[in-house]
């Protein structure tokens, strides 16, 4: 029986080795085949080790993909991941992190930020790959007990030489998050290309591509139209046809100005200039008249619905400013009755935090840029958009507030928006990619429908019947079944032609190839099976309501609850959904 627990002797070497004390623990877990050595060993805080524990990351198919291409980099070259709002990539950036510093004892990471709300969440996160970031109190070496930092990017700007030197002493993986920032301010940048032009390795990442200034951000590639170049990316309409992002439906709302001193009136609606709009729009958020009012009853309308089903979903109105934003929440308490969360950094107004916004069940968070990036707060599935920053880059950050799926059927969520021009062609983008990612998976649908469908329901009825394979040719030599099957195995387990493995058979002079089963998958009780067709069924009942143009619950009435059905009905169900999206397609 293999041995479970480290000896004292192999905790002292490591802790001798790595310059930490704390408890041993598996790099590689025991529970996935990972040795009890010293070389498949590392020593975690108590906190961090319970953390870790308690946690098992699963890649998605695109994190499994970015790590690859992370891993194959040319060394010493930054590297550039996009990949939108609520995607994973801080999930992904952590596990590459992870990897990154058990190859070596003295590796360490810093991770940088544009908030400081985000320190606590990347913290939090870190932990449970058994990572301790310091947030403060840095000085030209990192504290003992901890792996990594996290850091502000105006930290870094004005503390340059602090991290050049930490950079210069260790072995640093710089992780860049929501690296566009620093176009935003110039200083950012300078700060950044002096503090880390010596990290032996940096991951730049942002949420959506970004089209430079003309100040070129240090470490970033351009294209010739001066757009930002990703490594890696994950777009919109992938990530909808992977289930990890939500569907949003978008409300436009037009909206009249009249002047009281003169009475002349205006409008605010798509078919009017940028300038127009630009001129108009602020005035129409003013939180003291109607237009706003109206906005936030129609959202509430909307949250109390979606709450019905999941209890502790949340709206968030982003405002324009600080002074702003205390307004509309009051408008908020007079038209729906509820207090919300005000996150601002102004001391001076009601401050509540992020985390116990997260972890509570309240209706209503508003708050200006501070919750508009990166801020992970799954719950949220309303949006009322009542802010005049109308760029593209802004937009779906603030968007992607509202995007996370969480495994449950929360497939879609709503965004109440002035109908400025603008943003309506923000929003037309989005929705594009929503028709082009339903396309595709109708498609999908389509030709699982025809793999599973007996021609003979299709075509005219024949009885046949396979009677066996008696000979293959592979290419002109004729193969007996027995030793053909064989090496189609072989070859269909490495990725190389019948014929290569033959020729490669015939220079060994093998009578037969070596070939090693894989080892037979664990069958799914009864209960997991059940779940995963719950799922599968919620999510085709979806994409067929979003074809259809109605409500999900409409198709969903269609047969009795979910909660109620026999495995084999959940079956028929998931089938004739199916049958559906390929007919209307």
């Amino acid at each position: 029986m293999a041995k479970r627990n480290f000896t004292a002797s192999e905790k002292s070497a490591v802790e001798l080795v790595s310059g930490r004390t704390g408890e041993a623990d598996h790099i590689t877990p025991f529970s996935k085949g990972g040795e009890t050595t010293v070389e498949n060993c590392q020593i975690l805080s108590s906190k961090a080790n319970k953390s870790k524990a308690a946690f098992d990351f699963k890649p998605r198919k695109w994190q499994s993909e970015f790590l690859k291409a992370w891993e194959q980099r040319p060394r010493g070259n930054p590297f550039t991941l996009i990949a939108i709002p609520g995607g994973g990539k801080t999930m992904a950036a952590l596990e590459a992190a992870r990897r990154w510093m058990v190859a070596a004892s003295d590796r360490r990471m810093i991770i940088v930020v544009p908030t400081v709300n985000l320190l606590d969440q990347w913290k939090s996160e870190a932990l449970k790959f058994g990572i301790e970031l310091q947030s403060k109190e840095f000085g030209t070496d990192f504290k003992h007990g901890f792996q990594g930092a996290v850091v502000t990017y105006h930290t870094v700007a004005n503390n340059p030489l602090v991290f050049r030197k930490m950079c210069s002493d260790t072995p640093v993986l710089v992780v860049f998050d929501e690296v566009h920032h620093c176009g935003d301010e110039a200083h950012f940048g300078r700060g950044i290309k002096e503090a880390f032009s010596l990290a032996s390795a940096r991951l730049l990442m942002s949420g959506t591509p970004w089209k430079s200034d003309g100040t070129p951000i240090p470490f970033v590639t351009y294209d010739g139209n001066g757009f930002a170049v990703g490594d890696f990316s994950y777009d919109y309409p992938r990530a909808l046809t992977e289930d990890v992002v939500r569907y949003l439906v978008f409300d436009h709302a037009k909206g009249s100005l009249v002047n009281d001193c003169t009475g002349d009136q205006e409008q605010l609606s798509h078919d009017i200039s940028d300038i127009d709009a630009a001129k108009r729009l602020r005035k129409l958020l003013s939180a003291s008249g109607d237009y706003v009012r109206s906005v936030i009853a129609e959202a509430h309308r909307k949250l109390i619905e979606v709450r019905r089903t999941i209890p502790d979903a949340a709206g968030m109105a982003a405002c324009i400013d600080q002074a702003h934003a205390a307004r509309v929440a009051q408008v908020i308490r007079e038209v729906t009755g509820r207090s919300p969360s005000l996150i601002v950094s102004d001391k001076d107004i009601e401050n509540d935090t992020v985390t116990e916004f997260r972890r509570s069940k309240k209706e209503w968070l508003v708050s200006v840029r501070k919750v508009s990036e990166g801020t992970d707060i799954k719950r949220l599935q309303v949006l009322c958009y009542l802010t005049n920053t109308t760029s593209e880059l802004f937009f779906r950050q603030l968007i992607g507030r509202i995007s996370r799926v969480r495994n449950i059927e929360d497939f879609e969520a709503y965004v109440y928006l002035p109908a400025d021009p603008r943003l309506v062609r923000c929003a037309q983008n989005i929705e594009n990619a929503q028709v082009q990612a339903l396309n595709e998976i109708s498609d999908k649908d389509s030709m699982e429908q025809m793999e599973r469908t007996d021609p003979s329901e299709v075509f005219e009825s024949y009885s046949t019947q396979h009677d066996g394979r008696d000979v293959v040719f592979v290419g002109n030599e004729r193969v007996p079944i027995q030793e053909a099957q064989k090496i189609e195995y072989v070859a269909e387990s490495v990725g190389v032609p019948m014929q290569k493995v033959m020729q490669i058979m015939a220079m060994t002079q093998a009578s037969e190839p070596v070939v090693h089963m894989p080892p037979i998958p664990e069958e799914k009780g009864l209960e997991e099976r059940m779940d995963g067709l719950r799922k599968k069924c919620g999510q085709k009942a979806f994409h067929l309501s979003k074809i259809l143009g109605v409500k999900v619950e409409e198709i969903h009435r269609r047969y009795k609850p979910q909660k109620q059905m026999t495995e084999g009905e959940l079956q028929e169900k998931l089938s004739q959904l199916v049958r559906e999206i390929g007919r209307e397609r």
